[in-house]
Order: C-alpha cells, then structure tokens, then sequence
C-alpha cells in the first residue's frame, strides 16, 4: 500500500514503534533532568530540543566534547557505524575528557525521517528523567566499546572522504582503524566490500 505522493516507505515510517529506550551524550554526570537546548539545530523553525538516539555506538560518538561536522564525520555503511576525525590521534587524547551516556524513556521523543539522520537521531522539546546513566572516562574508548569504527585522518584524507562519491568507504578501507590497532574491531568495514 502506497501512502502520500506513492511514497511506499510512508507505511513503515509511520507504524513505526518507538524503541523502549533512547541514549543521550553529555559531558555532565549526574543530572537528575535534562533540558532542551538551543543550538545544533537541523533546521530554522527547529528551537531547543534534547538530541537521542536508539543506538548506544551513536551515542558514543558525541561523547566527545566539543564535537564539529568541521573536524569530524559520522556515518554509517549499512548497519556499520564510522567516525572520521580530523587530528592527530596524540591531539585527541589529550582533549578526550569522556562523559556520560543517559538511557531516557522514549515517550517524549520524536523523529523526522527527512531531518539530520533520520530514525537514527530522536528529539524532545520536553525535559527527561534519566533512567540511568553510564560515565566513561574516554570518549574514545566508548566509541571502540560500542562498535564504532574510528578512523584519525590528515585534513587532506578528512576533506576526500566528505567528498568522496562512496561517502568515503574506499578511502576508509585503505586507512587502518583505532579499533584495528587495538585488535578490538567488532564490525569490520571490510566486511561491506566482499
């Protein structure tokens, strides 16, 4: 069955269960509620929202503080999540404090299938109670604990994967991963290109 303008993926978008939890990224432990912010807005009329996701690899991602499209991309290649970040991976480190994941009731959020990355990425413009929360003292090591694929890249390498017309997976399968030096890789990228 086709739903508005024959679009056939209406149907599914829109019986759509929400998933029990959503995970949230913050740099401050122990919030017992939190509030809609201004800022990285996906569009004019988008106003304060809280940013969640169903995914805890996502979620680790922005983990890290400070975190920019300038100087970090995030992705999938199928249901393999990547993060490429502009800088030394010693630079890095030095400024990679951790912080903490919140696991927050679904009910007051939404998505937007044609906004940012879609069932991926949940908003509320209502405050949240915690269900629980998770400190990490390495953004990048919950990033590797959760299944992303980290990649540290020269500005030149950055700039040829956000451009690339593969989204950047041929670029990514000649780097070697943070998770392959650590001997930690759980879902492999080679694995897309057999």
């Amino acid at each position: 069955m086709e739903g508005p303008e024959g679009n056939r993926e209406w149907q599914s978008i829109e019986k759509k269960e929400k998933p029990p939890v959503l995970y949230i990224a913050a740099q401050t432990p122990n919030l017992q509620e939190l509030t809609p912010r201004e800022g990285r807005n996906r569009g004019e009329n988008e106003g304060a929202v809280i940013f969640a996701t169903p995914n805890k690899e996502l979620a680790s991602i922005f983990l890290v503080e400070g975190h920019d499209d300038s100087w970090m991309q995030i992705g999938y290649f199928s249901d393999v999540p990547y993060v490429t970040i502009c800088m030394n991976r010693d630079d890095f480190l030095k400024r990679d404090h951790g912080g903490t994941m919140y696991e927050v009731s679904s009910n007051a959020f939404n998505f937007d299938p044609n906004l940012g990355m879609g069932e991926k990425e949940w908003t509320s413009r209502d405050p949240v109670t915690p269900i629980s929360e998770t400190h990490y003292a390495s953004a990048l090591d919950a990033m590797i604990e959760n299944g992303v694929n980290v990649y540290f890249a020269d500005q030149a390498t950055f700039d040829a994967v956000n451009n690339a017309d593969d989204h950047g997976l041929s670029i990514l399968l000649s780097l070697t991963s943070e998770n392959k030096l650590r001997n930690k890789v759980t879902k492999p990228l080679e694995d897309l290109s057999e």
